[in-house]
């Protein structure tokens, strides 16, 4: 069985109004000092849940403001459950602190998120993985100011059956 996040009519998403004058949580309208920044995003996800296989298969549309002073000719992109899986970063940390992860069917496999597809404008973007950061070359530079939509497919592997539920962990 799965179940779909998404659905099979068309949706419709209302404007995102984060980015306005009118939020008084946005962190433009309340910096903590002069010449603060931060990045900014906005992104629509269809998702599926396949029950049976704990597989997370997902397609995103993705903007991205440069709201910094400089040009940006790349931007990255964190893909955290990769984090969980034979010869990462985070492996060799619980190793070298005497903590040996035991690891399931997904994870022996070094599979964690796997993006299939990165795309702006239609055309496939250039990415460089190293362990849990995705690197992604833009076609052009993005300037100060102006914004990016990155078209992303991607799926997230998780079980049942590991010692640890990694991101999807309960917590009491």
């Amino acid at each position: 069985m799965s179940l779909s996040l998404w659905g099979q009519a068309q949706v419709v998403f209302p404007e995102s109004k984060y980015r306005t004058k009118d939020n008084p949580h946005y962190w433009k309208n309340r910096p903590p000092f002069p010449g603060y920044w931060q990045q900014d995003v906005h992104y629509h996800i269809k998702a599926n849940i396949d029950e049976k296989t704990d597989i997370i298969t997902a397609s995103m549309e993705l903007t991205y403001w440069n709201n910094s002073p400089d040009e940006l000719g790349f931007v990255f992109f964190h893909l955290y459950q990769n984090a969980f899986t034979p010869g990462s970063y985070y492996e060799d940390l619980q190793n070298n602190n005497g903590v040996f992860p035991k690891y399931g069917h997904y994870e022996a496999q070094k599979l964690g998120t796997v993006v299939s597809r990165m795309q702006s404008g239609g055309k496939e973007l250039k990415t460089e993985l190293d362990n849990t950061i995705l690197k992604v070359f833009l076609d052009q530079p993005l300037k100060s100011g102006e914004s990016i939509t990155f078209s992303i497919d991607f799926k997230t592997y998780f079980q049942n059956n590991t010692p640890m539920r990694r991101r999807m962990k309960m917590f009491y």
